[in-house]
């Protein structure tokens, strides 16, 4: 799909500081910095996933996925995944991943993340903060203000416990997705990471963005 993501957690009041014409050079520069030395690369390029806080880099750190490569086409057929799903999902259950892959990946039953259907349509307009005089960057793939975090924390708690009851209905329609997706343990896994992404900026009261990179 030619789209990668780079999902950070960040101080909103840091942050809103920035100006809001510097504000994803400032993001960018803090998670991805000029390395002092090769040790330090080397360490860096070391962690699998989880968080990643860079050096001198207090105010936000990455969530790096384990198994995803830092493509979006995984959290794409996630979004995918869960439309074929919910029609089969009990009520609360699926109330509760609405709510959570709705902050994240999934924008409603008919459009997943992106401006479109087709991720390739570029990423959805983004909310500014309150006093910036128009949307900060028009292209990010995720944005949640500490509120909406905490939200979706709150979301994930209810979901967590119940996963397993999707594995049976995502088995049925294992056909229609790639052979790299196809099994509920891949998917399984990339929603307990999300969890992770909302628990760790929600205990933090903290925002979240997708950069599109």
């Amino acid at each position: 799909m030619g789209l990668d993501i780079t999902v950070v957690m960040a101080d909103w009041e840091h942050l809103a500081r920035i100006p809001a014409a510097a504000r994803l050079d400032a993001l960018i520069d803090a998670v991805c910095p000029d390395y002092c030395c090769d040790p330090c690369e080397e360490a860096d390029r070391a962690v699998p996933g989880g968080w990643v806080w860079q050096r001198r880099t207090p105010w936000c750190a990455e969530y790096r996925f384990f198994g995803t490569t830092g493509t979006y086409a995984w959290h794409f057929r996630l979004a995918e995944a869960w439309e074929d799903l919910r029609p089969s999902t009990a009520p609360a259950l699926r109330e509760s991943l609405d709510r959570f892959l709705g902050g994240l990946v999934w924008h409603g039953p008919d459009r997943w993340a992106g401006a479109g259907a087709d991720p390739d349509d570029g990423p959805r307009p983004a909310p500014g903060f309150p006093a910036d005089p128009a949307p900060w960057r028009p292209e990010v793939l995720a944005l949640g203000s500490p509120d909406e975090v905490a939200a979706l924390a709150r979301a994930w708690e209810t979901a967590a416990p119940r996963l397993e009851e999707l594995r049976e209905p995502f088995a049925a329609a294992a056909g229609r997705r790639p052979a790299w997706f196809a099994t509920f343990d891949v998917a399984g896994a990339l929603l307990r990471e999300w969890g992770d992404v909302v628990t760790g900026a929600g205990e933090r009261g903290w925002g979240l963005i997708g950069l599109p990179y």
